[in-house]
């Protein structure tokens, strides 16, 4: 699969683009730690805090960039082959334009993996760890529902919280329980704590509704499943609270999805997380849909334009795509629009614009 002609110019590509990478990631850094400077001094968030939280999100910052990082780097990589005339001789000893895109294409696959695994495997949990830090440092609270406090549905209940702190620990806690849309049940506790998987709460008041009265027991410390005596059953899904402090985009596709069944199951809109699950399977794409889009420019240009030209096209290009990613998707979310189709709509406009080229030079 990786012939002669395959690695050497994937060498070239990769080289070109991990530089690229590198830059553009050193920058969003810097411009990252100078606006966490704005928090230093709060609570206990010092500079090494913010240094290590702005590290901490360089995966991320690179997960971001990838795909223009990879459209300017085989600009600038195959730009150079092309003014050396490399790509020239190539041709004239017997190599097809059509040759050298399939090797280009082969190099598109490595990178589809590698950004797959940043995604995956390496952004989702840095970026967790960075959160952490921060709010714990900056004894910042979770709360976000503002006066109402933070809802959730679970099942036949309604799970009002007033605070969720860094460690998740719930503050001022009262559940609503129907059957057959009356209401059975009322729980209010002061604390709820995960330990073991398990849920512990504190100063439980349970009132207990029938049709003559109403039951009320007390309670210093009791698990959660003995309260509503249904062993194994869980208060709140971690992973969801856990998706209260990142992004969807900084979750992997299995948290994607598992928040997506738990929204569902409990007849919750879940629009935004489908948008957020189909834009990370896209993303792999978007890299080889970028390094497609460069190579009519490399070969529609090879005797003309110097390395400053490749790299206005390049950044023209990627900001065009990254703008149109955005409004495409955003514009979808707000109409009603189905979550796959807005993901997949931006990639396919510049897969076809990039189809197009390759044909004008096959």
């Amino acid at each position: 699969m990786f012939g002669i002609l395959d690695r050497y110019l994937g060498r070239a590509i990769l080289s070109t683009s991990v530089l690229v990478l590198l830059t553009l990631v050193a920058l969003a850094a810097i411009f990252g730690f100078v606006s966490e400077l704005e928090d230093v001094g709060t609570g206990r968030y010092t500079v090494v805090k913010a240094a290590q939280y702005v590290l901490l999100t360089v995966p991320g910052m690179a997960y971001l960039l990838f795909s223009p990082a990879v459209l300017l780097g085989s600009l600038l990589g195959l730009g150079t082959l092309a003014s050396n005339s490399e790509l020239t001789v190539m041709r004239a000893a017997g190599v097809s334009i059509g040759r050298i895109i399939r090797s280009v294409l082969v190099t598109g696959l490595v990178l589809m993996a590698i950004v797959a695994v940043l995604g995956e495997v390496v952004m989702p949990r840095t970026e967790r760890h960075a959160e952490q830090i921060r709010i714990a440092a900056l004894d910042e609270r979770l709360s976000l529902g503002g006066d109402a406090g933070l809802w959730v549905r679970n099942g036949p209940r309604y799970i009002n919280i007033t605070t969720v702190m860094p460690d998740f620990t719930l503050l001022g806690l009262e559940v609503h329980e129907f059957v057959d849309g009356s209401l059975q049940r009322a729980i209010a506790a002061s604390r709820a704590m995960l330990v073991d998987g398990e849920w512990w709460l504190e100063d439980v008041a349970t009132t207990v509704l029938d049709d003559r009265r109403a039951q009320v027991s007390r309670n210093d410390r009791v698990l959660w499943s003995r309260v509503i005596d249904t062993p194994g059953a869980t208060l709140v899904d971690a992973a969801v609270l856990e998706g209260l402090s990142i992004s969807p985009e900084s979750l992997s596709i299995v948290a994607l999805w598992a928040q997506i069944g738990y929204l569902d199951d409990n007849a919750l809109d879940s629009a935004a997380i489908r948008l957020a699950f189909w834009v990370k399977l896209t993303a792999p794409l978007a890299t080889l849909v970028m390094l497609m889009l460069s190579l009519p420019f490399v070969f529609g240009s090879q005797r003309s334009g110097g390395a400053g030209q490749k790299i206005f096209i390049g950044i023209m290009l990627g900001i065009v795509y990254v703008l149109v990613n955005r409004l495409l998707t955003e514009l979808g979310l707000a109409r009603g629009l189905s979550p796959m189709l807005s993901a997949f709509a931006p990639l396919l406009l510049f897969a076809a614009l990039a189809v197009a080229g390759i044909r004008r030079i096959a």
